[in-house]
């Protein structure tokens, strides 16, 4: 078995905003994708994070399947839609059964760099399937980083941990591309549509590979819409309904014999004619 190892950086640095590439835009695709949902996300809460650092990446993973919600319903694909997540926090519902590791260090990730995120990930070069944790790791500069910034480099980290390289193109033709390795825009991100399709490509089986958005689907950011109620397994879900399940067919099915039962016990009842009266009382 071989395991491979990728380390995928963000860079935050000031730069010219430019046009969206006018060649169809790219973006590469790890060599792993994940086979079981939903995926655990565990954030380790320490020196360098606060509660609100916490609520920044459940935020960023609700905007993921908000995106995903709006590609599905615009592009009638459901490929993806049984990605979920499940989030825990340290010091709150730790668990030590999960799939990703989100924490949080003092400064740039690399010393003398400008590196605020670094997703590291291993998988079976065989199967494909991560090997848990995959870990997302956001500089905070000492817990003064903003909820923003925070929910930013969490968003693009968790690319990256769905099995996304990078793209081409720092920008679509609405706002910026959030799988660009630069990151420079203040306001929020999100997904686009080439980061969603890459993920479809992805999870059909096509790994290790740099793929084009085709012509007919809009280079643009997947920003509209409300996050989807989780898509339920009938199976999974059924467990805790037994029991009223249960007792309504029992009703449905005793009603009948108990009402049949209830008539047969029921004496009839004739009509009599009351005697008439010999002596009619004369007026």
């Amino acid at each position: 078995m071989l395991i491979l190892v990728a380390n995928l950086l963000l860079v935050y640095t000031p730069v010219v905003p430019s046009s969206a590439a006018a060649t169809l835009p790219s973006i590469d695709l790890e060599g792993f994708r994940w086979n079981s949902f939903p995926l655990r996300v565990l954030v380790d809460m320490n020196a360098w994070s606060t509660p609100d650092y916490a609520a920044a990446v459940h935020e960023a993973l609700d905007d993921w399947l908000r995106s995903i919600w709006n590609y599905t319903s615009s592009f009638n694909d459901t490929s993806l839609t049984m990605i979920r997540f499940a989030f825990y926090v340290s010091d709150i519902n730790r668990t030590d059964n999960y799939n990703a590791l989100v924490t949080f260090a003092a400064g740039e990730i690399i010393t003398g760099s400008e590196t605020v995120g670094l997703t590291t990930a291993r998988w079976n070069n065989q199967t494909h399937e991560p090997i848990s944790p995959v870990t997302v790791n956001i500089t905070t500069y000492s817990a003064t980083a903003s909820h923003l910034f925070v929910r930013n480099v969490a968003m693009h980290e968790f690319g990256h941990m769905l099995g996304l390289g990078h793209a081409s193109s720092q920008n679509t033709v609405n706002g910026p591309e959030l799988m660009y390795y630069v990151s420079s825009r203040n306001g929020i991100l999100f997904p686009s549509t080439l980061d969603v399709y890459g993920l479809t490509l992805l999870y059909r089986g096509m790994y290790d590979q740099t793929v084009q958005l085709p012509a007919d689907i809009p280079y643009k950011v997947l920003s509209e819409g409300t996050v989807p109620p989780a898509t339920p397994n009938f199976w999974e879900n059924l467990p805790p309904y037994m029991p009223l399940l249960v007792a309504i067919a029992v009703i449905l099915v005793l009603a009948p014999i108990l009402l049949r039962l209830r008539r047969k016990s029921k004496p009839e009842q004739t009509a009599q004619e009351s005697p008439q009266s010999q002596d009619d009382p004369q007026a």
